[in-house]
């Protein structure tokens, strides 16, 4: 295993290519190429790491086919983001993102601040976990092709929070979504499991279904969203649903149709009093 030197900030750790063995990253990481995991290969990533993608040295991204392990601690987050420089800050789109493969059994992203990235993470692999994270200023924090398990993320200030295609059905439990331009974006045939998520404060609609899409839509406290709660699909059962789409109500309707929520399937037990438990369960220290 390759556990390499420490980078600092006077002299960062300079990786770019494809990883010759399994790699440890610690310190202060500059990127300034594509980095490949390839299958049977890992990287491990060492809490409080700083990795920076150079975007003066091109678009860049990570992608994993081998094992990933980004396991931070809730004082020690392990950082995604952009270099930039004085003249020319970062934002989102500086690099592509974190792509996770279809042949990456062990992959784990826990305790990660990521942001500037085109996706922060795309997600084929059914077996990735995704937790305690905060996705921020990306242009979008998450894409599944898969069902991973996402959950107790704080994703915010975004352009699309999650989006799910095709015949999947990822696991959305107990994230903070707020403030992003779209929370949930559900897409050809996708049925991911939506669960005691706090979806608020979100420009447009907080779920949206196209081509097909059924979510689960279970005891999620859904506020304040500029737009449609839910739009054009979902079964929704034990959801608080507060003052979006310009309602001020408390939306108790069951029908298809309402001030709140559009075209979706069916409606069960809507609540009059929030959801005590949805949304992030701890404090992170970004």
């Amino acid at each position: 295993m390759n556990v390499g030197n420490v980078g600092t900030r006077e002299k960062p750790l300079e990786k770019t290519g494809v990883l010759d063995n399994n790699e440890i990253w610690s310190g202060v990481v500059r990127v300034t190429g594509n980095v490949t995991v390839p299958e049977g290969s890992s990287l491990t990533i060492r809490p409080g790491t700083i990795v920076g993608f150079d975007p003066i040295t091109g678009n860049h991204h990570l992608v994993i086919f081998g094992s990933f392990y980004a396991e931070g601690e809730q004082e020690r987050m392990i950082k995604f983001g952009s270099l930039g420089t004085e003249d020319d800050p970062p934002e989102a789109g500086d690099w592509i993102g974190i792509h996770i493969k279809s042949t990456s059994h062990n992959s784990r992203i826990a305790y990660c601040h990521i942001q500037d990235a085109a996706t922060a993470v795309i997600c084929d692999s059914d077996t990735a976990q995704l937790e305690y994270c905060l996705i921020t200023g990306s242009k979008s924090a998450i894409l599944c092709h898969a069902s991973p398990l996402i959950t107790q993320n704080d994703i915010n200030k975004n352009g699309t929070a999650i989006k799910c295609v095709g015949s999947i059905s990822p696991t959305i439990v107990q994230n903070t979504i707020q403030a992003n331009e779209f929370g949930i974006i559900c897409d050809d045939r996708a049925r991911p499991k939506i669960e005691r998520n706090e979806l608020t404060n979100n420009y447009q609609h907080a779920i949206v279904c196209y081509s097909s899409a059924e979510p689960e839509i279970l005891d999620n406290n859904i506020t304040r969203n500029g737009g449609w709660a839910v739009y054009s699909g979902g079964r929704l059962r034990g959801n608080f649903i507060l003052g979006n789409n310009e309602s001020d109500a408390i939306e108790r309707g069951t029908g298809r149709d309402s001030e709140q929520f559009y075209g979706v399937d069916e409606v069960l037990e809507p609540r009059s009093n929030r959801v005590s438990d949805a949304g992030v369960q701890r404090e992170y220290n970004p």
